[in-house]
């Protein structure tokens, strides 16, 4: 019965999407691009007249000085809106769609090449305007790479039913260095697939390392994006294949080069794809089953670490079970294993050679394994210190000081914190602190304990939206239970002492309100006294008792009212 009712729910919402002004996602209206007119082909609008579209570029003078160039503008006469001049060479053009009299406006952007034609498509309601099936920007074949794909072949592809055949889009991404930030951003699409195909070509000068994104838009769901490493190369030609059986897939170049070197050598391993499909398997099957996450839950809660000064506390099993690990399951050890192979493969590739930007490249190639990548294990961070390590045995020294060693400092930092977030937990003792107003006075943490039942410790800065919003919720809170010996301690970690000065008087703090500020420069993301508390987002809460103990942290407001009720 409640997933008959889940699905009478969805059922109401696609309704509800198909009643109003939304368009009907398998019937968008399609656009053919040519270099003398936009041709509305078919879709959901039976009068395309109501669909206002402007096709202009840009032109640069002897002046450098840049002039707009509109070659249509209005609505579509008979179906077709004819440009103001044929376009005669490969040109930019950008495409501005409008829905009748709305506000917002639809853009993208398309190469025109004469003799030859695209599609678009709009989404009406989500107002974008998207290129169907190719982005063709390429108009040198000496710097050529083309990449494309048959997504609609590969086991494990589903688009939501919903947006059957889905807006699934590709898009190709090359970022900057995680290092140095040196290089550019190029980006190739987005594309929306055609009968599950896509196609995209573009020149390059050098060797570039890129992700190809699968993705759909828009979404009901929650999906699973795809990140795909490739390194693409002039004059090589790509392709989307399948990686093992269930659902993974990764690319493939026609030829030797960079990609297979550096990518399929160890991605397309026999061994290696063999452990990519038991992950794919555990994850499809859950074999993180039911009883053995009780189990666990059950040891968690009985071993459950209370700190002697602490033993007072009687902390309920809910509160408890927020804070365990989650319970053991081959998916994170297969997913170890996988972590382990692909890094140990990349190591062994950098250390081995001589040259220095195809080093960085191995480096970047890897990080973007570690970022993007939903398999992820234990050994992350060792893995990104360790071929760090690799990378600073070949770099000169200026380089390691100034980019490498900032970088593993951050790892070391963040594997610290992360440490101190899972072990400062409830039932522990809160790190004590004495830090100043901002008029100069010392307040400690242990003397506003000493004269309180619980304290409230905030963490906060002058840029946290979150934080803001959160205000006005804990003043009525304050003055409601500050009387029956309720503090709230708030501590900012703002970079400077005057962006915290003026916010905390905008924001008119009734309570306690500290910062450090003896040590402007920080060295770490956050100041000490977060550092001690684990603190790795903010806002960032734990309520202490009045023998400072930590009785929760990371709730809501209504948790906090709760707890506040028993004063």
């Amino acid at each position: 019965m409640k997933r008959l009712l889940v699905a009478i729910g969805v059922i109401a919402v696609a309704l509800s999407f198909t009643s109003c002004n939304w368009t009907p996602f398998n019937n968008l209206p399609q656009f053919i691009l040519s270099d003398e007119s936009v041709k509305y082909v078919d879709g959901w609008y039976h009068d395309p007249q109501v669909i206002s579209i402007t096709v202009s570029y840009d032109t640069v003078d002897e002046n450098d000085e840049i002039s707009k160039v509109v070659l249509a503008d209005g609505p579509l006469v008979d179906g077709e809106l004819q440009f103001k001049r044929k376009v005669i060479e490969p040109t930019e053009v950008k495409i501005s769609v409008r829905y009748r009299d709305d506000e917002d406006v639809g853009e993208t952007t398309a190469f025109i090449v004469p003799n030859t034609t695209g599609k678009f498509i709009f989404v009406n309601g989500f107002d974008y305007v998207i290129l169907k099936g190719t982005d063709h920007r390429s108009i040198d074949e000496n710097r050529r790479f083309s990449i494309m794909g048959n997504l609609s072949e590969i086991e494990g592809f589903e688009p939501s039913f919903l947006y059957e055949p889905g807006l699934v889009q590709v898009s190709v991404l090359a970022k900057p260095s995680s290092l140095d930030q040196s290089g550019k951003t190029i980006e190739f699409g987005p594309v929306v697939l055609d009968e599950g195909e896509f196609s995209i070509e573009g020149d390059l000068d050098v060797p570039t390392l890129v992700t190809v994104k699968i993705f759909e838009r828009p979404s009901l769901f929650r999906k699973s994006v795809e990140y795909l490493p490739a390194i693409l190369e002039p004059g090589v030609n790509y392709k989307v294949v399948p990686l093992g059986n269930n659902g993974k897939w990764a690319v493939q170049a026609d030829r030797d080069g960079l990609h297979t070197r550096l990518v399929s050598s160890w991605q397309l391993d026999p061994e290696y794809v063999s452990l990519v499909d038991r992950w794919m398997d555990d994850k499809a099957e859950g074999r993180s089953e039911r009883k053995g996450r009780l189990v666990h839950e059950k040891e968690f809660v009985t071993n459950y670490p209370l700190a002697e000064e602490c033993d007072h506390l009687r902390l309920s099993n809910q509160i408890k079970l927020q804070f365990a690990d989650p319970a053991p399951n081959s998916r994170q050890a297969i997913g170890s294993e996988i972590v382990k192979w692909r890094s140990t493969v990349l190591r062994k590739i950098l250390r081995d050679t001589q040259d220095l930007d195809l080093a960085r490249m191995i480096y970047e190639l890897s990080w973007i394994q570690f970022e993007e990548d939903e398999i992820v294990s234990a050994y992350d961070i060792d893995e990104m210190n360790a071929l760090l390590l690799e990378l600073a045995l070949k770099m000169d020294q200026e380089f390691v000081d100034q980019y490498i060693s900032p970088l593993a400092d951050h790892l070391k930092y963040y594997g610290e914190m992360e440490l101190t977030n899972r072990t400062l937990i409830p039932g522990q003792v809160a790190p004590e602190f004495a830090l100043t107003t901002i008029a100069g006075d010392e307040v400690s943490l242990g003397e506003v304990v000493e004269e309180n039942k619980l304290v409230l410790i905030d963490f906060w800065a002058s840029w946290c939206g979150p934080c803001i919003r959160s205000f006005p919720a804990l003043k009525k809170l304050y003055s409601k239970y500050k009387d029956q010996g309720f503090e709230i301690v708030t501590v900012t970690v703002d970079d400077s002492f005057e962006e915290w000065e003026i916010a905390s008087e905008e924001q008119e703090l009734p309570w306690i309100d500290l910062g450090d500020t003896e040590n402007d420069e920080r060295k770490s993301s956050f100041i000490p006294t977060a550092d001690d508390y684990g603190v790795r987002w903010i806002p960032n809460k734990f309520l202490i008792d009045g023998k400072g103990c930590i009785v929760h942290k990371h709730f809501s407001d209504e948790d906090l009212e709760k707890m506040l009720s028993i004063l």
